[in-house]
């Protein structure tokens, strides 16, 4: 996972640390502000959680 962090960081150029505040401030149930940037969209560039699981 650490690995990971650092790729999307990186793909995003963002530094690790910016990178892993702003996955957790854009989280639905997180209770810090949200960045007005999103970084996780689904297919359709949405922001919501599917109700699906995994097909």
């Amino acid at each position: 996972m650490d690995q990971d962090i650092q790729r999307e960081a990186e793909r995003h150029e963002m530094g690790y640390s910016e990178y892993v505040r702003h996955i957790i401030r854009q989280a639905t149930d997180s209770p810090f502000e949200c960045p007005e940037t999103v970084l996780c969209t689904d297919e359709n560039h949405r922001t919501e959680e599917s109700e699906k699981g995994a097909a």
